[in-house]
């Protein structure tokens, strides 16, 4: 069995979370994985800004929303989402972290923000994704492998999967 590092790693998040929060989730954690922690660094505020480098390049946000700007619109932040799939918020951070907006023009968007409620509810913002926009299908994938190869039956297949015995044997006479 691998140890310490070396061991295989899982990240986990809830199946029904606005798929901008889900991305974000994913990728900073994915932070916290890949980094190696120090006394000096505020760890979280580390895998925020990794993860907003991950999701979000420096190159394509400059190229998209310019290299320098006095403000950006709320609208010009939607239409933003859409390319990143990220919220508006993570958008707004990460024109700060890149210097593209000044901690003025942050600040005057972040109390728009906090007006809309959208701090409080992130997911009541424009253009939300829906849970279902992109669900990832390898785990689902994985319980069908193992079931066929007989690593595990079909009841542990259908508890694995979150249905039931009826359902899966439906879906397993549907795929023959």
């Amino acid at each position: 069995m691998r140890k310490g590092r070396d061991a295989a790693r899982v990240i986990v998040v809830r199946k029904n979370i606005w798929s901008e929060r889900k991305r974000f989730t994913l990728a900073h954690e994915l932070g916290h994985m890949v980094m190696t922690a120090t006394a000096a660094v505020d760890d979280e505020g580390a895998a925020n800004r990794f993860a907003g480098a991950f999701l979000m390049p420096a190159d394509v946000v400059r190229a998209e929303v310019g290299a320098q700007r006095s403000a950006i619109s709320i609208g010009e932040l939607v239409a933003i989402k859409e390319r990143f799939g990220v919220s508006v918020q993570a958008i707004a951070y990460r024109c700060l972290d890149l210097g593209i907006i000044d901690k003025k023009a942050f600040s005057s968007l972040f109390k728009e923000f906090v007006k809309r409620g959208w701090r409080k509810e992130p997911f009541a913002e424009p253009a939300r994704m829906a849970p279902e926009y992109e669900e990832p299908k390898r785990f689902e994938r994985l319980c069908y492998r193992a079931l066929a190869e007989g690593v595990i039956g079909e009841s542990r297949a259908a508890e694995m999967l979150g249905i039931t015995l009826k359902t899966l044997d439906h879906r397993l006479a549907e795929a023959d």
